[in-house]
């Protein structure tokens, strides 16, 4: 079964700092993208307002809500971004047959969404509608589609904002705008995750840019700021610095004198027989990479040194060791290493 490329956390975009701090100020427009073709809401169309996404009565924004007649074909093929995978996130009901806020109903909404600007606003509008009512039962289905105008809605609406001059100042404008088109239940389902881990990626911002804060105050800073976040961000934030950590860890090992087995139940330990396996596989391609790549560098400089031989003769002789000892692909990887170790050291 192929996994659907574009699942992630929506509560991770923002968990790993550094360079991706922006994403603190943008996450919201992430999923968000701008789509020219998006209907406005128009006049002469059925306002639902569901208890479940937002009630005129309670003081949230009511949405038109775009009919679907019961007799509607079926959608067409998918666009190509979705070939291939299968419809991400998951929608259930409960015991009373009502719709389950949750955020895998999110993801799947946006599954689809991420196509975009391939096909039509209203083709993605009935491609979401086809799954709901394949899954749910009648009433939960119709929570679920009134549910999904009100996020096409505040898709739209968050478009529509104004740059903020402050990220802090974007985030709160943005969950203003989803306490006004959504019910509190939600929100927290919703939203609540990806929130907390923008907020926590400003917070990491700023300690980290204090170059006054000592580093124990800051490492106990930043402790402080992960040990709030959401189990569920927490997770994604290990998940996503497990490899980084492990290659730290096996630095440090090596450095200290370990040995390749010693190194190999390391990772078995910590990662499991299979992936350990293919660590090890990877470790034997890299070190026959090495190899290769330092006997024709050997070659290489054998011919640089040669006083017998013309720039061009060096050129055709360091030419045919390349085209001996490497295919097309391994060259252009070459030629970039040897860039790199050209450029000269920063001051």
């Amino acid at each position: 079964m192929i996994r659907p490329v574009r699942r992630r956390s929506l509560a991770g975009l923002a968990i790993l700092g550094g360079g991706l701090v922006l994403a603190a100020l943008i996450a919201w427009r992430a999923t968000h993208a701008p789509s020219p073709a998006d209907p406005a809401p128009g006049p002469g169309r059925d306002v639902r307002t569901p208890d479940l996404g937002g009630a005129a009565a309670s003081g949230r924004t009511p949405v038109p809500a775009l009919a679907t007649p019961p007799g509607a074909a079926a959608p067409g093929p998918l666009p190509g971004s979705l070939e291939g995978t299968e419809a991400d996130g998951a929608v259930t009901a409960d015991a009373g047959g009502h719709l389950v806020i949750d955020l895998e109903l999110r993801r799947l909404f946006d599954h689809f969404l991420a196509a975009t600007g391939e096909e039509s606003p209203a083709a993605i509008r009935a491609r979401i509608i086809a799954v709901l009512r394949a899954r749910l039962p009648a009433g939960a289905a119709a929570e679920a589609i009134d549910l999904l105008d009100r996020y096409l809605a505040y898709r739209d609406a968050a478009r529509r904002l104004a740059p903020p001059a402050e990220p802090r100042a974007g985030l709160a404008q943005v969950h203003a705008l989803r306490a006004a088109m959504f019910s509190p239940q939600v929100v927290q389902a919703f939203f609540a995750d990806e929130e907390a881990a923008t907020y926590a990626a400003l917070d990491r911002r700023d300690v980290m840019s204090d170059p006054a804060r000592p580093a124990a105050e800051r490492e106990r800073r930043l402790a402080e700021i992960d040990a709030r976040l959401p189990a569920a961000v927490r997770e994604a934030r290990a998940a996503a610095t497990a490899p980084l950590d492990e290659i730290h860890r096996e630095a440090a090992l090596r450095a200290a004198g370990a040995t390749d087995d010693q190194i190999a139940a390391v990772r078995t330990a910590n990662l499991g027989a299979a992936a350990a396996g293919r660590l090890a596989e990877l470790d034997r391609s890299r070190a026959a990479w090495n190899d290769r790549l330092a006997r024709f560098r050997a070659a290489r400089d054998v011919v640089l040194a040669d006083p017998g031989l013309d720039d061009a003769e060096r050129r055709r002789r360091i030419d045919a060791l390349l085209e001996q000892s490497f295919t097309v692909p391994e060259r252009i990887r070459i030629e970039a290493l040897d860039r790199i170790s050209a450029r000269p050291a920063p001051p």
